[in-house]
């Protein structure tokens, strides 16, 4: 029974490093891996890339009112999750162009300055730029950043521009497209002075840039469309269409007349939004003009990046750009969504295998804490005594019809025992290689 110990033991350390091994690296670069950048065949020209990522929000106080350990420990495992998405995202994918769509922390707007401080290092230690030569970064504000509409928070809005940049950006020619990051929420904005950028940047689009380029537009909010749009089957929640709710700083889609302005002013090929943390894919109308006949304009709503925003698997998107070159007579531009691993469906592994480490543990141990006693020789007069005083030796005796056949005996300490070895065994192996899997991530 030692032997079967010791071979169920090191079984179990080969398991448990294997399986920690698959799911704190190995799901994660498989996943990011195997979703390829979007191609296409008409063209034979280098495409520029672009990696799309909504929502990060990362945990807060003001996610789910923790404080305290509870909120340490919830940090702790939703930090780690975003760390692996991105930093696979950069070394297998290498985007030249990164767009973070808004939402950057849950709680933003809400911080003073010194909470706000302490979050943002956090933000930048988790989303850290590994190629800075190779790759830019254009981040967004979203309505966790700095409000929505008449409720922006001014001092926030200011914050933001200071610490992280401006919120309205234009990404001129990148692969033949004009990228128009437009932040939608200070547009909503009835304060000139708030609104101002936002509306310059448009007027600009009309003004002095060709307007035979297409435009690719990025908004936080998605654009309004028709009650109960369906989304497509890539969306995750049981409702598959965009909801359309408002309450305290946030809007689920943006206001019609501000949807009007966006798809007809600007005339987007495409839109890409957040703001819902699910997946969702509509076309718009864009009405015809004296210049323009009618078009249709893609949305994409991309998925949030972290595993605790509400639905079951995060995403992001990748988008390729591509100029006119010889045969193609106008840019392309291609998208693709990706999945990112399903991490409550890891934790349910590792606790399934736990429960089934123990059983198999406790059933080896309490077959070998059982133990066979066969019958002792019995004393004078007995089948013993018999035996050895009979005078011929070669005579077969009969057995007592009651003669004792031994008995099984078994040590209840000696089973606890046994159970606390192998798995003191397995946790020196099963921690150190957790801990490991975690330096991969701060290290390289």
């Amino acid at each position: 029974m030692t032997y079967t110990r010791r071979l169920m033991t090191r079984a179990l350390r080969v398991y448990w490093i294997l399986l920690l091994l698959v799911g704190e690296i190995g799901l994660f670069q498989y996943r990011i891996g195997s979703c390829k950048w979007p191609t296409t065949n008409t063209s034979s020209t280098q495409p520029t890339t672009v990696a799309i990522v909504a929502d990060p929000q990362i945990v807060d106080h003001y996610s789910y009112d923790q404080t305290g350990l509870v909120l340490r420990v919830t940090e702790f495992f939703t930090d780690i999750y975003v760390r692996k998405a991105y930093r696979f995202l950069q070394t297998l994918r290498r985007p030249q162009h990164i767009v973070m769509l808004g939402d950057l922390m849950d709680g933003g707007r809400e911080w003073n300055d010194k909470q706000w401080e302490q979050e943002y290092r956090r933000y930048q230690s988790i989303f850290n730029l590994r190629d800075p030569r190779n790759t830019r970064v254009h981040s967004m504000a979203g309505n966790h950043d700095i409000g929505i509409g008449n409720t922006v928070v001014r001092g926030a809005l200011a914050r933001f521009h200071a610490r992280v940049g401006p919120t309205n950006v234009l990404l001129e020619d990148l692969g033949g497209h004009d990228l128009v990051l437009l932040d939608t929420l200070t547009l909503e904005n009835d304060d000139p002075e708030v609104s101002h950028a936002s509306r310059q940047l448009i007027q600009q689009l009309n003004t002095t840039l060709p307007p035979e380029r297409p435009r690719l537009l990025f908004s936080h909010v998605p654009l309004r469309r028709a009650a109960q749009t369906y989304c497509g089957p890539e969306r995750q929640s049981a409702k598959k269409y965009l909801p359309d709710r408002q309450g305290y700083q946030f809007r689920d889609q943006l206001l019609q007349n501000t949807t009007d302005v966006l798809l007809n002013g600007i005339r987007p090929r495409a839109v890409f939004s957040g703001d819902d943390h699910d997946s969702c894919t509509v076309e718009h109308r864009i009405n015809a003009t004296a210049a323009q006949g009618a078009s249709v304009a893609t949305e994409y709503t991309v998925g949030a990046f972290g595993w605790a925003s509400g639905v079951p698997v995060a995403s992001y998107a990748l988008l390729t750009l591509y100029p006119a070159s010889r045969g193609v007579s106008e840019p392309e531009f291609r998208v693709q969504r990706c999945f990112l691993p399903y991490q409550l469906g890891i934790y349910k592994v590792y606790a399934a295998s736990f429960f089934a480490t123990l059983i198999i543990v406790a059933t080896v141990c309490y077959t070998g804490s059982h133990a066979w006693h066969p019958a002792a020789a019995y004393g004078a007069g007995g089948y013993g005594q018999l035996i050895h005083d009979s005078a011929d030796m070669s005579l077969p005796l009969p057995l007592p019809a009651n003669m004792p056949q031994g008995r099984w005996s078994f040590s209840k300490r000696t089973c606890l025992l046994q159970m606390a070895y192998i798995l003191r065994d397995l946790f020196a192996v099963g921690l150190p290689t957790y801990i490991a899997c975690l330096l991969f991530y701060y290290i390289f």
